[in-house]
């Protein structure tokens, strides 16, 4: 029998070997906008407090781990503006009906799919959306609540992964029936995250099974390292940078240690630019404590169908075990390969999914998009999407 599939897949990539053999002056044209939502999600009930420190914040945190088992939730409303940006290829596309949603990590913004805001050849090179967009794909990435020029809900018992999840479900519904880009709706979408943003992925997956129609799980494994985490010098926003953040609840924190940010989300020494880790550090936006107290509580996604793909750097010392290297150069992350390895666990989640894989890309950290090797995982990224989206 004649395989129609492959045919679509091959025209698609030929479609696009030959778009990008084109030199193109700008890969998108681009649009930020402010999505206003209501949204309910049933949360963990964290009762605020009152942190000053780095110890507070270190007890806090520990003991709410601590006691995720014995946690009592509630149901909450809440209103927010989601801002977001907007990015569509410049010429034709075969990917008209498809959309990727963009969900960015702890301390981070949209700019994490834009090289941090880099310009020129820094865009090029750690940019998804300049990458996504020459491939013929429209993205909307987003300020997750709490971040950037979105609204900051109380960051105890309302700024969690269920919020998180209830936003993504409502704008991949809005992008379906034309609501957010004016006379443009999608068939498709594709649900992008990239660390506390893939653990919303699989949130969403597990509490809204029909919200996206592919899931890519990046900078993510079945564990995550939390006393790593904490080595990050975790301290309350305002009294941390009190001049970008001093009207924030003590809820909202950032990460006071270059050194320490460094070991949690890049590879050894020679995988990055320390120039961009510390940019990175410098612009960083916050985590909130109920993000943290409703991280490792992943679901299972019994009902979702769709593909899922899981791409995590080698040395991803956040998700993965670490250890010394031998030269003291600094720590490596070992995810490791195979049906053990922690990437490869995440299968668990998705009894139903149409196709499961993973990569395990060689020299790259944490923070993906941050590595000289940065465009190898955009490639591994958008082949699949070819496959299993066009």
């Amino acid at each position: 029998m004649f395989n129609f599939q492959y045919l679509k897949v091959a025209l698609c990539t030929l479609f696009i070997s030959s778009s990008l053999s084109k030199a193109w002056d700008s890969p998108a044209d681009c649009s930020d906008l402010v999505i206003p939502l209501r949204v309910s999600s049933w949360n963990r009930q964290v009762e605020d407090s009152v942190l000053t420190n780095g110890s507070s914040v270190i007890a806090l945190v520990s003991e709410l781990a601590l006691t995720s088992n014995s946690s009592t939730w509630a149901y909450e409303s809440t209103a927010l503006n989601i801002s977001a940006r907007y990015c569509e290829p410049i010429g034709p596309s075969p990917r008209r009906d498809a959309i990727q949603l963009l969900v960015h990590g702890i301390t981070y913004t949209k700019d994490y799919w834009f090289a941090l805001g880099m310009p020129g050849v820094q865009s090029r090179l750690y940019s998804w959306v300049d990458f996504a967009t020459r491939r013929g794909y429209a993205t909307l990435s987003i300020d997750r609540a709490g971040d950037g020029a979105s609204s900051r809900p109380n960051p105890f018992h309302t700024d969690q992964i269920p919020l998180h999840a209830a936003v993504a479900n409502q704008i991949a519904a809005q992008l379906k029936r034309g609501q957010i880009i004016h006379g443009r709706s999608f068939e498709k979408v594709i649900y992008v995250g990239h660390s506390l943003g893939s653990m919303i992925g699989v949130e969403l997956a597990a509490t809204y099974p029909d919200a996206v129609d592919a899931l890519m799980l990046t900078g993510y494994a079945a564990e995550s390292d939390t006393p790593l985490i904490l080595e990050t010098g975790l301290l309350p926003a305002k009294e941390a940078l009190p001049a970008r953040f001093g009207s924030l609840d003590d809820g909202y924190l950032v990460t006071s240690s270059l050194p320490g940010r460094q070991k949690a989300f890049y590879g050894r020494n020679s995988t990055f630019d320390p120039r961009v880790s510390a940019l990175d550090f410098d612009i960083q936006q916050t985590v909130s404590v109920g993000e943290m107290a409703t991280a490792s509580l992943a679901k299972v996604a019994t009902n979702y169908s769709g593909p899922v793909t899981v791409i995590t750097g080698d040395q991803d010392a956040t998700f993965c075990f670490v250890n010394e290297t031998s030269d003291g150069s600094g720590p490596g992350g070992e995810c490791g390969q195979g049906k053990t390895s922690g990437p490869a666990r995440v299968s668990s989640l998705f009894p139903a999914a149409t196709s499961f894989s993973v990569t395990v890309l060689d020299n790259i950290g944490h923070c993906i998009n941050l590595h000289y090797e940065a465009i190898v995982a955009y490639a591994v990224a958008h082949d699949w999407m070819d496959e299993h989206v066009c």
